[in-house]
């Protein structure tokens, strides 16, 4: 059964034909995607789970709300005319998320093990844009961690990149940021080893441990107060003001998309983002993967200091698999080019982190 099948399963009867108190359709949209989808008998692939190590530090956002329409929702019986649109809000999303994350069951291991690619779009002083694309993986442990990286491919982002780079005479350096110079790639490098030993290896608006992600509350409003007991007014990663909801979205970001918290700490932060009156639904979308999933965000966040106008205007989205209870990616969009976005198109997907693979193991390279 699909997700429409299920809410036109889990709608009653005599709400049929006429206006729906919002509050009873919030329920019942929670409950029927939060159902687990039917599979043959002859087997059950198991869903992966978990998100991979922090980054450092996000881009600067600023959301632009999108309209969503979807599919009709008609009731069992009746007469086959058009009805009301279903809408999903980011509430719902991230409610039916919560409920799916914390039915997962509980994993250990010695190490917490994430498989990632990326890809950025990077416009060079020669005149054309060229795109970078990586892949990751990473082992993580109370004091130590393994990191492996390889570059896939540095090469011209589009055709037209393409036709303009082989016009310029194809050279083989180009230089990024009006100082960097960057080889062309195009084909995989071989994968580079690392190995540290630190403790606070993962960033929560401040460098955590293993041990802090372990000690986060469970209940949604005693995740926000530990949280917030580290805000300052100010992004994480400069003075620039931030509300408060705002950095709350840009620290949570980290914690559903890469970090080992537990089944019932992740639903807690899917709810704490879901009381936030300024994330938005940007509707559904596919990831980098080619996954489906229901984009989010929030509205009115900018890392620009008052009077900076250098810097361009990105929208940091999430892509959330509602069903799976898990985050797919993180991509930056372009609202305004400036900085290193100039010359980019409004609506242009700056960069993406598309989670691949994860979960708990007892080995490390």
């Amino acid at each position: 059964m699909n997700p429409m099948e299920e809410l036109r399963a889990a709608r009653p009867a005599h709400l049929t034909g006429g206006p729906v108190d919002p509050r009873t359709r919030q329920a019942e949209l929670v409950h029927a995607f939060a159902q687990p989808t039917q599979v043959p008998r002859r087997g059950r692939k198991a869903l992966t789970w978990g998100l991979g190590l922090a980054s450092a530090a996000a881009a600067a956002v600023t959301a632009v709300a999108l309209a969503v329409g979807s599919a009709p929702v008609v009731s069992p019986g009746a007469p086959d005319v058009a009805a009301e649109p279903v809408t999903l809000s980011a509430r719902e999303v991230l409610l039916v998320a919560a409920t799916s994350a914390e039915r997962r069951p509980a994993e250990a291991g010695d190490y917490w093990h994430v498989s990632s690619r990326s890809r950025g779009l990077h416009p060079v002083n020669e005149g054309f844009v060229i795109s970078i694309e990586q892949e990751s993986e990473s082992w993580v442990g109370a004091e130590e961690q393994w990191g492996s990286s390889r570059t896939l491919a540095v090469k011209p982002a589009t055709d037209a990149d393409r036709a303009a780079w082989e016009k310029a005479g194809s050279p083989r350096e180009l230089t990024f940021a009006g100082r960097k110079r960057i080889p062309i790639k195009e084909s995989a490098e071989q994968p580079h080893i690392r190995h540290a030993r630190a403790q606070e290896i993962f960033w929560l608006g401040r460098n955590v441990t293993m041990s802090d992600l372990r000690s986060l509350p469970a209940d949604p409003a005693a995740l926000k107060a530990d949280l917030l007991r580290f805000y300052e007014g100010k992004d994480t990663e400069s003075d620039a003001p931030m509300a408060e909801d705002a950095w709350l979205f840009r620290v949570t970001e980290g914690l559903i998309t890469d970090m080992p918290v537990s089944p019932e700490v992740l639903a807690a932060a899917f709810r704490m983002l879901a009381d936030l009156p300024s994330v938005t639904s940007l509707g559904r979308v596919t990831d980098a993967a080619g996954r489906p999933g229901t984009a989010i965000a929030i509205a009115d966040i900018s890392q620009r200091k008052p009077g900076d106008t250098a810097k361009g205007v990105l929208q940091v989205r999430l892509i959330i698999d509602e069903k799976a209870g898990r985050a797919l990616a993180r991509e930056s969009v372009v609202v305004k080019p400036g900085g290193l976005q100039a010359g980019l198109e409004p609506g242009t997907v700056w960069s993406t982190h598309t989670i691949l693979e994860t979960g708990w193991t007892d080995e490390h390279p």
